[in-house]
């Protein structure tokens, strides 16, 4: 890139491609705290409130048993005292229910919110990247990134939350009742606990990293699940089914080995919880039992304990249990948090170029100056090529396949920065545009066309979400796409299917070019626009296309040459380099390697 470009694009604010806007946390445990910020932040506090219902009722029962024990111990108590021991306790436990209720529900509210959000703004943010990134990734592994590992964090929310609620609180109450009974033997009870932490403490990293091979594992087995889906025509072409199945089967396994390796080490922390909350039971059935006999601890006191010890380790279980849990939600959000640090390379100046307020009547020029651009820096796509287009022109691209003809359509709507040079769109770098009203102002027919589960009517509007029931009607005469149209059993509100499989190529075809007729843009690219339809349609295609690209400026993208005669200028491309340009019949005359083209094309119509 040129030091005068560099300098345009250094000088201005930018904001990534969509205007994401995007923050991204340094930690996975910074990252969950913005996460439950503001509204889910006051759900998390009564959260934690309905977890202290639960954890009072928890709490209070054993007291008043242990007040009725002493009662028959003391023989002091009357029946009547009994009763509104039992009210109480009739009380407690519909508050404990009502505590499991609420913080239950509570906590799957902020789960599914930040459910949400996270699939909200990964799916936003993956938007923003760009085509060089996309390219080099998996569709399944993306899938797995925005769908599985968010799904991890929401259990995580959902499950986690409550429970650490609940082994915070009870706990440290009933260890704050129990040392004000007895200190020494609460003590005696909770040794075992210190070595257990310490050891759940060590196995979380390690329980980490098997989780992050396990989500890995994941998201390549739906990558390639996503391919063979994807490609199961071709599969059932060549027979494929068998080395397909083996690949699947091989990732499954992987993935498989790996969640059990994962699940077994996990167990691990509640299992060493387990053998702590026994031995601290043990010990209190031991020394509490041997003191109770000696007539040093009252039977009331030490049923109490026997009670709180089991509640105390409990929620350290159930915690120790949640060691997958917490660690899938930590390494997801991890993942996630990957995601979001990759820079979108495409920006968007703030400060950019948008006619429908600026000038709205600009001349709307195509010009490539000097362009060098590469996918991969050994190969050159692209080298010096410089061409402009004026309005009312119609300029084709031709060349053998790979000579970079589809690449110079995708520099106009800026799906890729140039490495050198320049590209400008009515006059202006496309780097100082806002992407938004450049993209608006380029209309696409695309070789490929790809069409969105929905209906007919769904994929035309697309190019112009508010267009008139009479807009749409003439697009689709236009494109000779109304016969088609009306013998479907539903009209417009036929539903085509993912990527339109329920239509034919030319009718895919139609529908794409119906699509770019009714969104109206200044500029037109044509990529193979006809290559999908029979010889009588494409002459049909071709009238309205002139009538479309009247006034308009226009890149034809052509292998069938019938198509671009009338094209006021022909450049003829190899290697990424514009090696002839003049019109048609001019090339034609000069030799060279359209003339070849020509010729070759000739010789295959009258095979």
């Amino acid at each position: 890139m040129s030091a005068a470009v560099e300098g345009l694009a250094a000088d201005r604010p930018l904001k990534d491609e969509g205007g994401s806007g995007m923050t991204v946390p340094p930690s996975a445990f910074r990252f969950m705290l913005t996460l439950i910020q503001g509204r889910r932040l006051v759900y998390i506090l009564l959260c934690v409130f309905a977890g202290g219902m639960f954890t009072v009722s928890t709490i209070v029962g054993p007291l008043l048993i242990r007040r009725v024990i002493q009662f028959i111990e003391t023989g002091t108590g009357t029946v009547d005292q009994l009763i509104p021991i039992v009210l109480i306790l009739v009380g407690m436990y519909l508050l404990r229910g009502l505590g499991r209720y609420l913080y239950g529900y509570l906590s799957h509210v902020v789960a599914y919110q930040v459910l949400h959000e996270l699939l909200s703004r990964t799916y936003e943010h993956l938007q923003t990247l760009s085509h060089r990134y996309l390219n080099r990734q998996r569709t399944g592994s993306l899938i797995a990134r925005s769908i599985s590992d968010v799904e991890a964090v929401e259990d995580f929310v959902a499950h986690g939350i409550p429970e650490l609620t609940l082994a915070v609180v009870g706990p440290l109450t009933m260890t704050a009742i129990l040392l004000a009974i007895d200190p020494w033997m609460t003590l005696l009870a909770l040794l075992p606990l210190p070595v257990a932490s310490f050891i759940v403490y060590r196995k979380a990293r390690q329980i980490r990293r098997f989780w992050w091979q396990v989500r890995s594992g994941l998201a390549e087995l739906v990558a390639q699940v996503q391919d063979n889906l994807s490609g199961l025509t071709e599969i059932k072409l060549f027979n494929l089914e068998a080395i397909q199945y083996r690949r699947v089967h091989e990732r499954s396994t992987r993935f498989r080995d790996a969640s059990v390796s994962a699940m077994g080490i996990s167990m691990i922390p509640g299992s060493v919880v387990e053998i702590a909350g026994g031995l601290g039971f043990i010990l209190v059935a031991w020394s509490g039992g041997a003191r109770a006999l000696q007539g040093t601890l009252s039977v009331a006191d030490f049923v109490l304990f026997v009670s709180y010890i089991s509640f105390i380790y409990m929620p350290f279980m159930k915690l120790a249990d949640m060691g997958d849990t917490l660690s899938r939600a930590y390494v997801s959000l991890e993942r996630i948090r990957e995601t979001w640090q990759i820079q979108a390379e495409i920006q968007s100046p703030l400060d950019g170029l948008d006619p429908s307020s600026d000038n709205p009547d600009l001349p709307w020029t195509v010009e490539f100056r000097d362009v060098g651009f590469a996918y991969r820096p050994d190969i050159n796509a692209l080298s010096d090529v410089s061409f402009s287009i004026q309005p009312g022109q119609t300029v084709a691209l031709v060349g053998p396949t790979g000579a970079g003809k589809t690449t110079v359509s995708r520099l106009i709507p800026r799906l890729y920065d140039v490495d050198d040079g320049q590209v400008l769109v009515a006059g202006t770098d496309v780097r100082d545009w806002q992407l938004d009203p450049l993209r608006r102002h380029v209309s696409f027919v695309l070789q490929e066309v790809f069409l969105f589960h929905g209906t007919i009517r769904d994929n035309l509007l697309l190019g112009r979400p508010d267009a008139s029931e009479a807009d749409l009607h003439e697009a689709i005469r236009m494109a000779h796409a109304t016969e088609f149209i009306e013998e479907m059993p539903n009209g417009l509100e036929t539903v085509i299917g993912e990527r339109g499989v329920r239509l034919s190529g030319g009718q895919r075809q139609r529908i794409s070019i119906a699509r770019a007729l009714l969104k109206n843009a200044p500029i037109l690219v044509l990529d193979e626009a006809t290559s999908n339809v029979d010889v009588l349609t494409e002459l049909a295609i071709q009238e309205a296309l002139q009538t479309l690209m009247e006034g308009r400026t226009t890149l034809v993208i052509a292998h069938r040459l019938s198509t671009i005669r009338n094209a006021h200028r022909v450049l003829y491309m190899e290697d990424g380099r514009i090696l002839e340009a003049g019109t048609f019949d001019h090339l034609v005359a000069q030799g060279g390697g359209f003339a070849r083209m020509v010729e070759a094309q000739s010789l295959l119509q009258t095979v």
